[in-house]
């Protein structure tokens, strides 16, 4: 049932039968044995109909109690969500425009910022918040452990929170989070599993990602290609299930190869390399880069990706045969050597794409 703008005082129904009837609000009074104020109180809905007064309505109209209850309830019940939709509307525009696009294109929402009020309570409801201060707390609970974040952003952009959480919560009501739960991390056979998981991201293709994501559920980590909301400038996070069962999110953006295992690599060494719960977020430009924790993270996957030669076995190489072969050699996807090799100025922009495999037909929940 579609909800309205407005209350039907069940007051409604009975002016409407006494009208009907042709009777006079004193008459009804009388047949009632109730005061003709109560009654003109009943049908403007300033007075409530109870219990006993719906039973004396059964008896003089014919509609059972139970249905004037039911109508008395619903009332109230629309009188209370109008009044919170009111105060709810003012924060209507905390909410980014992007994020009631994409809770539309999910199903979460119908409305739109002509129905402000409902569209803030949908958006509550969608991450199972009370009230707007308390999706706050949650977000800033979110800002201080709960989410490990491994965050990669464009440059000159900001992270709003209403496009990140609204992501998040999207995630958590797919099925491989949810079978996630269950999993028992073990970080020492994930390291151990790293020249398995290195040797596949090698080809990349239809099902590398689902390959993937099965080998990382082995060791208890959950891995996931979540689409994202537009204008949610990220590549990829890492957070914890209940601070046990990590999850490595991406958002696909740009859809190739290079960006994907890069990504996934870094956030792995997130994992072994930092405390649970942690926050880490990795700015695209260089100068917001530089934690500790950020060039361990780049650090870790240049080493398993490139080993002891790094991207600088690539310097000087411009001809996608040549970079093809030397990828080869390494064991590394051509995608990836051409990834780095542009983020590190070693190759021009328009060189070396026709080695990137575009794997953004592949993503799946």
């Amino acid at each position: 049932m579609t909800a309205t703008n407005y209350a039907v005082a069940p007051g409604e129904y009975l002016e409407e039968w006494i009208d009907d009837h042709g009777l006079s609000q004193q008459r009804v009074a009388e047949l009632l044995g109730s005061s003709r104020k109560q009654v003109n109180e009943i049908v403007n809905g300033r007075a409530p109909i109870t219990s006993d007064t719906a039973m004396r309505l059964e008896r003089v109209v014919g509609i059972p109690a139970r249905t004037w209850l039911k109508y008395e309830a619903l009332y109230r019940a629309d009188l209370a969500r109008i009044a919170d939709e009111e105060h709810l509307a003012k924060f209507v525009d905390e909410i980014a425009p992007s994020a009631v696009t994409y809770l539309r294109s999910i199903g979460a929402t119908t409305a739109t910022k002509r129905s402000p009020g409902r569209l803030v309570s949908d958006f509550l409801a969608f991450h199972r918040c009370g009230t707007w201060d308390a999706y706050v707390h949650l977000h800033e609970e979110a800002s201080t452990g709960d989410y490990a974040l491994a965050a990669l952003k464009d440059a000159g952009t900001t992270l709003d929170r209403t496009l990140l959480t609204t992501w998040l919560r999207a995630a958590e009501l797919l099925e491989p989070f949810e079978r996630g739960r269950g999993f028992e991390y073990d970080p020492d056979r994930l390291h151990a599993a790293l020249p398995e998981l290195r040797a596949r991201a090698a080809a990349p293709d239809t099902t590398m990602l689902r390959d993937l994501a099965n080998m990382l559920a082995d060791v208890g980590v959950v891995f996931m290609v979540v689409e994202p909301p537009k204008k949610l400038p990220l590549l990829g996070i890492t957070r914890w299930i209940d601070k046990r069962v990590p999850v490595i999110q991406q958002t696909g953006r740009w859809g190739k190869d290079g960006f994907v295992i890069w990504t996934l690599f870094h956030e792995i060494g997130h994992l072994l390399n930092d405390p649970r719960g942690e926050m880490h977020v990795e700015y695209s430009t260089e100068k917001k880069r530089n934690s500790a924790a950020e060039k361990a993270a780049n650090a870790f996957a240049m080493d398993i990706l490139f080993g002891d030669g790094g991207v600088s076995q690539f310097s000087g190489l411009t001809y996608d045969r040549d970079i093809a072969a030397k990828a080869r050699e390494i064991g590394i996807a051509p995608g990836v050597a051409v990834h780095q090799m542009h983020r590190r100025r070693l190759l021009d922009y328009s060189f070396g794409n026709r080695l990137c495999v575009d794997l953004a037909g592949s993503f799946t929940e």
